[in-house]
């Protein structure tokens, strides 16, 4: 009883408070929550590969409100998928400046450089991901595939072992380990991992 009561009295000065606020002020949070409905629409529809429909969603939300920073983010992600290679990149570097310690934008612009064969701006960026989360899986594993491909097999080693320690399970990270430790002259451990893959 005591719940409805508060639950009564919480529902109407909420509703008072919403009254008096001016129009524009309801309009702009109304546009907000728009916004907000068109990102999640986004999501959903990325989910479901439909990545030139997310990406569509996330350009609504953005005219809908331009501050939006997940959409921007969500955009780049859906335009890499597309593929929009350019617009991808255009949509992860703004997303840099608005949200420069959001991993998302730095690991979409690794893997445009990766797919273009520009390895140091790849690994630059690969490096910038884990500057934000040491622990991320697709950073890591990215990150030694472009190791050793340069021979740096220590680094490869180090990094897929990172990987592994996150995700046990990832067998990209296990097999390139394992690639990795026999060319590292450590046979006796690749095999191990060869075989566990």
């Amino acid at each position: 009883m005591l719940f409805t009561i508060v639950a009564t009295v919480l529902c109407a000065v909420a509703l008072r408070v919403w009254t008096q606020t001016p129009p524009a002020a309801q309009k702009a949070v109304a546009t907000r929550e728009d916004a907000y409905r068109a990102n999640n629409l986004g999501v959903a529809l990325l989910e479901q590969y439909k990545y030139k429909e997310g990406a569509e969603a996330f350009t609504r939300a953005l005219k809908l409100d331009p501050t939006l920073k997940l959409a921007r983010i969500n955009l780049g992600i859906a335009l890499f998928n597309v593929p929009d290679l350019a617009g991808a990149q255009r949509e992860a570097e703004k997303a840099i400046s608005s949200s420069p310690n959001a991993p998302q934008p730095h690991y979409i612009l690794g893997l445009i450089a990766k797919s273009q064969n520009r390895t140091e701006d790849a690994i630059a960026a690969f490096q910038r991901v884990l500057k934000i989360d040491a622990r991320d899986t697709g950073a890591n594993v990215n990150l030694g595939q472009l190791y050793a491909q340069q021979k740096k097999y220590a680094e490869a080693i180090s990094v897929f072992r990172t990987a592994l320690g996150v995700e046990p399970y990832n067998m990209t990270a296990l097999y390139n380990l394992g690639l990795a430790l026999t060319r590292n002259n450590e046979p006796a451990e690749g095999k191990q991992m060869i075989a566990r893959f």
